[in-house]
């Protein structure tokens, strides 16, 4: 188990965002661009389904540095 107690969430689209909010946390600490676009990643998990997936189509192919603006 994690100490940051991620792992033990219930569902993935949970855990997804609180490893994003995680991630946003470190990256404004360190002086990196913080800005989430979830438009940029290329799958979502449904928020309180643990199986259906969001599935962005990335036109234009994958964009250096996302989902951080």
């Amino acid at each position: 188990m994690a100490a940051n107690g991620i792992s033990t969430l219930q569902y993935k689209a949970d855990r997804q965002n609180a490893k994003l909010s995680l991630a946003g946390t470190n990256r404004t600490a360190s002086g990196r661009r913080d800005t989430l676009d979830n438009t940029q990643l290329p799958t979502l998990y449904t928020p309180g389904d643990n199986t259906s997936l969001i599935d962005n189509s990335n036109t234009g192919g994958l964009v250096q540095g996302r989902p951080w603006l």
